[in-house]
């Protein structure tokens, strides 16, 4: 930890027209910005949030307390084929505040080894020579090896060193899947976010229309996170884990979150006390991540199956296919209402080894027809 107390003296001395002279300690805070929640955790007299007898106000300090000023660009090269924005920006998914996309473009919000970081991701190639600019925003200047550390990271969160080659050969000339892939060649899943942050976005999806979920992910971010200005973009941060480790279930509650309360708290103590390791997982193989992921509390095995794909990159994780995605694939496939999940399964049984992600290219390319045009049958089934 760099945050410090310095002690000192300080000590006058006047000789007319009365002698007279003194001599008090002194002490002041050294206080490193990225350390605040830490330094301040635990201290009841102390805080960044609330009233409190020693209180660290941002707004008080000059500066624009959002704004990242300092840029340093990388240029990275994804393994072809790469299709950018079916890989950058997932239309099926939840709207979470902390990014953004326009074709050709992302813009992310990343908190690496305790700094707040605004990401830009710009298209400079084609998919098959394929070229990104990698803009990072920060509050300081960043350091070679911070760097390093945190484009490898990228690489892993962006799925950016996958060969998906041999499965865009195998399949495009399929008469199902064919067309599909020839749209969307390179297209391929990715975790923008950590293993903790997707868990909490997975939470606040159970049992709600999106528009509730963005609801309650807006009230964590506004009591747990805090909002980051770069590119003209103002975008939430998630919060460190030992933010709502340190927290009650009443204060979770109040935030109107419901029972997702005990299940975010005890997921970020979990976390806040490394008893989840997302780094020895990606190493793992399928079963025991499948394994650890179900000692979670909170997640069943239908989340379990989603992080296996889009957070450990199993392409042939298709065990449990939920209602809603029973009747949407019942549709595309079948043209029918409904058809049972083991004629849906079967049908996907026949790309053995790339189940999931063959799953994945139908589903989003329906989602990103829904951009252009109406489809009545989908906006029935979507709940927003």
């Amino acid at each position: 930890m760099h945050s410090s107390i310095f002690s000192g003296q300080v000590s006058h001395t006047r000789k007319t027209p009365v002698g007279h002279s003194f001599r008090y300690g002194v002490y002041m805070m050294y206080l490193d910005l990225d350390e605040l929640d830490q330094v301040f955790r635990g201290r009841w007299f102390w805080s960044t949030k609330r009233w409190a007898l020693a209180r660290f106000r941002r707004e008080h300090h000059m500066g624009d307390s959002k704004r990242l000023r300092f840029e340093q660009v990388v240029e990275l090269a994804p393994g072809a084929p790469f299709h950018f924005d079916a890989t950058m920006h997932k239309p099926d998914h939840f709207p979470a505040a902390d990014n953004a996309w326009e074709p050709g473009a992302r813009w992310q919000t990343m908190r690496w080894q305790g700094r707040p970081l605004g990401l830009k991701f710009e298209n400079e190639g084609t998919t098959d020579t394929p070229a990104i600019n990698f803009s990072i925003y920060s509050n300081e200047a960043l350091p070679e090896s911070y760097i390093d550390g945190l484009v490898k990271e990228i690489r892993w969160r962006f799925n950016l060193d996958s060969d998906i080659s041999g499965f865009c050969r195998k399949y495009e000339n399929d008469k199902a899947l064919g067309p599909v892939i020839r749209k969307w060649r390179g297209m391929k899943p990715r975790a923008a976010n950590s293993l903790y942050e997707t868990l909490i976005i997975y939470i606040v999806l159970q049992n709600a229309a999106v528009r509730r979920s963005v609801q309650m992910l807006e009230s964590l971010f506004n009591e747990y996170g805090n909002k980051i200005s770069f590119d003209g973009k103002t975008l939430s941060v998630f919060w460190p884990p030992e933010r709502i480790a340190s927290s009650s279930e009443q204060e979770l509650r109040d935030l109107k979150i419901g029972y997702r309360a005990k299940f975010i708290l005890r997921l970020s103590q979990q976390f806040a006390n490394n008893e989840i390791d997302e780094f020895a997982l990606r190493k793992a193989g399928r079963e025991e991540v499948h394994r650890e992921m179900l000692k979670i509390y909170g997640i069943g095995p239908a989340s379990v199956e989603y992080l296996l794909f889009e957070d450990f990159y199993c392409y042939d994780a298709l065990d449990t296919i939920p209602p809603w995605e029973q009747k949407i694939m019942s549709r595309l496939l079948f043209d029918r209402e409904s058809v049972p999940v083991e004629e849906i399964r079967a049908f996907f049984n026949k790309f053995r080894g790339w189940e999931k992600l063959v799953f994945h290219y139908i589903w989003e390319d329906v989602f990103w027809r829904r951009q252009h045009e109406h489809i009545d049958w989908l906006e029935k089934e979507i709940r927003l």
